[in-house]
């Protein structure tokens, strides 16, 4: 499976294209303590998507259609689209008929703008990615016997801006050396540059046996609830995480921790999609060894870019959402050509038989003697 198959070939996909409006207004609601839910059925029916058995007992519920498939649980809080592991921002919920809830915020600012990033509202070319390695100076983030937060997420960075340079986008970095930036600084760079995203690099931590790598997006903010920041670009920030996440699994092979959501006021401040990316444990001693290693480095620049390169091509307004065209039908067999049957040879006529002369029969007279 291709990296980036959640972004660039759904873009692709035979989906409907009635647009989802920012509010989810289209959808019917069925209410749940203070958050609005739509059934699976109706998503299912909207997406194009068939019912997929599960194994009885696993507590989860799957749809798809052979190009995506959307698996709900068995956590409440679990959904697995593709493969690719997401955390939904309220839990599913049975209905008295058997059928499963999902929240409408988790459709419109998650499920969505995963299968259909090109209806994103408010789409505008990105021309400059803002990448902040975590902490540096004196704040030298996670530190074990095995690797330092601050110089991995340096080492990253700088290859991945070196990258991305490459490919055509403008780079800025909040930190080039080992040096301390403040929060506001980063957000301040962010902010004041236009037509663009936001990338935060870092190490994260935990216990001994726990590895992979994880990258969160801000909490959406969804009716009802207060002391909750909103964030314009919640769609946006999605298709960025999966993206990235999607990118960072498949090309270079790491762990998948997840797309998860978090309030970290470095995120929920910011006025362009971002996202917070976990590059793996620093608790954990293989997989801080790969960290540490300069090759590895390379392997998650290079996935981040790719992931990035994903994103940017669906915030482009040129790109539009096309059905693929249905497939050829396969060729007819030819019609098979027996071979000309051989004329019988005309009967030959019997010739008939010339009738020998009767013999003249000797007379039965002798001559006397």
């Amino acid at each position: 499976m291709k990296a980036i198959i959640l972004l660039l070939a759904l873009a692709g996909v035979l989906l409907p294209c009635t647009a989802v409006t920012a509010d989810g207004a289209m959808w019917s609601n069925t209410g749940a303590e203070n958050a609005d839910y739509v059934s699976l059925e109706d998503i299912r029916s909207f997406y194009k998507l068939m019912p997929i058995a599960q194994p009885k007992g696993s507590g989860t519920r799957a749809v798809g259609n052979g190009t995506i498939t959307l698996i709900f649980g068995p956590g409440p809080r679990e959904l697995s689209i593709h493969g690719l592991r997401c955390s939904l921002s309220h839990p599913t919920r049975p209905d008295d008929k058997g059928d499963l809830l999902v929240s409408k915020t988790d459709l419109v600012k998650l499920i969505d703008p995963v299968l259909r990033p090109t209806y994103i509202t408010g789409r505008k070319l990105i021309k400059t990615v803002v990448i902040d390695p975590g902490h540096g100076g004196h704040d030298s983030g996670t530190v074990t016997d095995y690797t330092r937060e601050a110089h991995v997420a340096l080492m990253v960075a700088s290859k991945l801006a070196g990258e991305l340079r490459q490919r055509g986008l403008e780079v800025k970095l909040t930190r080039e050396v080992n040096q301390h930036v403040s929060d506001q600084s980063r957000l301040d760079l962010a902010n004041q540059t236009p037509d663009s995203l936001f990338i935060s690099l870092h190490l994260n931590s935990g216990r001994s046996d726990v590895s992979g790598a994880e990258t969160y997006t801000v909490a959406p903010s969804a009716p009802g609830e207060a002391g909750r920041p909103a964030n314009e670009h919640d769609a946006a920030n999605a298709a960025l995480a999966v993206a990235l996440q999607a990118a960072l699994v498949h090309k270079a092979q790491a762990k998948d921790g997840g797309c998860r959501r978090a309030q970290y006021s470095l995120l929920s401040s910011l006025n362009c999609p971002a996202a917070l990316v976990e590059l793996g444990y620093a608790t954990n001693e293989a997989e801080a060894e790969l960290l540490n290693a300069d090759e590895y480095q390379s392997k998650l620049a290079l996935a981040l870019a790719d992931g990035i390169a994903a994103f940017t091509a669906v915030m482009n307004p040129e790109t539009q959402l096309k059905a693929l065209p249905p497939p050829p039908p396969p060729p007819a067999e030819p019609a098979k050509v027996e071979p000309p049957k051989k004329k019988a040879a005309p009967a030959k006529k019997a010739t008939p038989r010339k009738r020998r002369p009767a013999r003249q029969q000797k007379s039965k007279s002798r001559r006397r003697r």
